[in-house]
């Protein structure tokens, strides 16, 4: 007979069995301390295999790349100039071969990419930009593929592996699917000399069959200069042109809401169905014209899920750095700053704990607020004692709580980690973040902690770039991005404290682009698989980038630009956006936001705003 919970304190672990209160709290201060000497050592050989994995792929990577010296991190930060930044994985990983695609087209792409000559050869309309983008990164990936023919299945798992993340795979229509994605596999599956298509589903098929009908000649031109980047870039521009004159809407026509289904097309379970490809009304980047507006996130962001609309750009992105804290310090100027932060967070600590202990209190009463009934084990239901005694042989006489699917929620904190918030602004955003990141951990809600600024004062080498392209006008953002990762969704709050800490440097802190750190922490939000996502970003004032603003007509482009990010988010995302401004109102840009006039008030702004955004309660947090 299973062994009986005799009360709420007592819970079953993932492997069913019972544990006290004590055994909980040593299991959360260190999940290894319980474990058997089998689990354990069980845990050391799946950390083994995965280490030497991490050190064939990085192998393999550095092997196609051609640089043997060649940085390889499993990480989720942008490559920049250095390197190679891979997704994590974890041991019991069973999409390995995705995870391998991945490596490989990055390596391809290191390998056969000319940076200055695609930029040279880029067209300025944004959408043939990105296509342009796109059909670069496919044919970097095809020119390693015919090298290399096994890299085929691992490239098309890394395909897979996306399009499933995007919800796209069931798409029965092609005009489901945005041309990009469409076009993305055609291109592979050309380069890779297959004839049918790598994604068997009726969307994707239907873009094959109308794409290599009609543009043909243009994909066996395509093909041909694969090992010319120049080459391919020019045939590439004539195929747009092409593509154009098929889709004169460039998916800008308003979406009309009733599917039309004129001819036939093949299903999925081989049978007709009244559906039409109607490929020519899909759009470039989003869902064609026949879907309504409902939809997922990464369903209307699908191939770059960025934001910025067409009237803002930046001049350009190559010196932008997405790095996590860690790498911007060594370790013991972090460990220096930890103990100046436990110094100085004493005279506050008390009060935000007392603040976050309140928050995690409601979140936990909201976890185990229903029971389920009619169970086989758990706690024994006074309900069904009668039917016990008649029926001895009676076993559905116990109960048992059940969480609620509030562990099923992220929360981002977004920190502006500019000049302006030097002293103590910076401090007490530091503490409150790391205390309220403990509380939401205690409750089971992943949290990330992000800050963003730039790398140099006025410019930086953006800056020198437009002068030695001849200072054109309008240039658009002109400066180096700095996104800084604290702390990541999977990495625990204990591990991460040192890094937050980096946040304390005074030299970090710089100028702050918010509409383009808005974005980048929504295209995190949204790789992500909780169902509830919170953004909440702390900031002094509005977007100050000097040098942009010097050299644009455009004075308000930094502001124009957050304002544009922050509707598109909010229309075409799942992503619950807050703001709290430090002796500044923000509710300018964001509709739910809190101004306050002291940092002390930061921590019972934070915690009002995650209370009220989770539903804890309906009226304004009192405290």
């Amino acid at each position: 007979m299973p062994e009986e919970v005799r009360s709420t304190i007592e819970k079953r672990d993932a492997t069913g069995q019972v544990r006290n209160g004590a055994e909980w709290l040593a299991i959360w201060s260190d999940p290894d301390s319980l474990k058997s000497e089998i689990e354990r050592r069980a845990d050391t050989d799946a950390r083994r295999e995965a280490e030497a994995l991490r050190a064939r792929i990085v192998a393999s990577a550095r092997s196609l790349s051609g640089n043997p010296d060649l940085e390889v991190g499993f990480h989720a930060t942008s490559p920049g100039a250095k390197g190679l930044a891979l997704t994590p994985f974890h041991a019991g990983m069973t999409d390995i071969g995705a995870v391998r695609g991945e490596a490989d087209a990055k390596a391809a792409f290191y390998r056969h990419h000319d940076p200055d000559l695609h930029h040279r050869l880029r067209p300025e309309d944004p959408d043939e930009a990105r296509l342009i983008d796109l059909i670069e990164h496919a044919r970097c990936e095809g020119f390693a593929a015919r090298a290399y023919p096994g890299l085929v299945d691992n490239l098309t798992a890394h395909h897979v592996a996306r399009l499933a993340r995007m919800s796209l795979l069931g798409a029965h229509l092609a005009s489901l699917i945005p041309l990009a994605e469409g076009l993305r596999m055609v291109l592979r599956d050309t380069y890779a000399g297959l004839s049918d298509p790598s994604v068997q589903t009726a969307g994707f098929r239907m873009w094959d069959g109308w794409l290599r009908a009609r543009f043909a000649g243009h994909f066996a031109r395509l093909a041909e200069t694969l090992a010319d980047q120049e080459a391919h870039a020019r045939a590439a521009i004539a195929f747009l042109a092409a593509l154009q004159t098929e889709l004169p809407s460039r998916g800008q026509r308003q979406r009309r809401l009733v599917p039309s289904v004129p001819e036939y097309a093949e299903g999925d379970d081989g049978q007709p169905s009244k559906e039409t490809q109607d490929s020519d009304r899909a759009s470039f980047f989003g869902p064609g014209d026949e879907t309504n507006d409902d939809q997922e996130p990464d369903r209307q962001q699908l191939l770059f899920p960025a934001v910025a609309p067409i009237a803002y750009r930046p001049f350009t992105t190559r010196h932008d750095r997405e790095v996590r804290a860690e790498e911007l310090f060594d370790r013991a100027a972090l460990a220096t700053s930890r103990h100046r932060l436990e110094e100085k967070r004493a005279a506050y600590r008390q009060e935000i704990t007392r603040l976050a202990a309140r928050l995690q209190r409601r979140l936990l009463a909201q976890q185990a607020r229903r029971w389920e009934f009619d169970l086989d084990e758990g706690l024994i239901d006074a309900s069904r004692l009668d039917r016990v005694i008649l029926s001895p042989g009676f076993a559905s006489a116990y109960k048992q709580e059940a969480d609620s699917a509030f562990r099923d929620t992220l929360v981002c904190l977004l920190i502006d980690n500019s000049g302006s918030m030097r002293g103590k602004p910076i401090e007490t955003a530091c503490v409150t973040a790391d205390i309220v990141a403990a509380a939401l951990e205690r409750c089971g809600i992943a949290t990330e902690i992000l800050g963003f600024t730039t790398s140099r004062w006025k410019g930086g080498q953006s800056a020198r770039d437009w002068k030695a392209a001849g200072k054109p006008a309008n240039p658009g953002r002109l400066n180096d991005l700095l996104h800084i990762v604290y702390k990541d969704a999977e990495t625990p709050l204990r591990r991460a404290r040192d890094a937050l800490c980096a946040m304390l440097a005074p030299s970090l802190l710089k100028e702050n682009v918010d509409g383009e750190a808005l974005a980048w922490a929504a295209r995190r939000m949204l790789r992500r698989p909780e169902v509830r996502k919170l953004l909440i970003v702390v900031s002094d004032g509005s977007p100050v980038d000097q040098f942009t603003i010097e050299v644009n007509e455009n004075k308000d482009i930094l502001d124009q630009h957050l304002r544009q990010t922050i509707d598109s988010l909010s229309k075409g995302s799942n992503i619950a956006i807050a703001a709290i401004g430090l002796k500044h109102d923000v509710a300018d840009f964001y509709p739910n936001a809190v101004r306050i006039e002291t940092p002390e008030s930061l921590a019972e702004a934070l915690l009002g705003l995650i209370d009220r955004s989770m539903g804890l309660e309906r009226a304004p947090l009192r405290l």
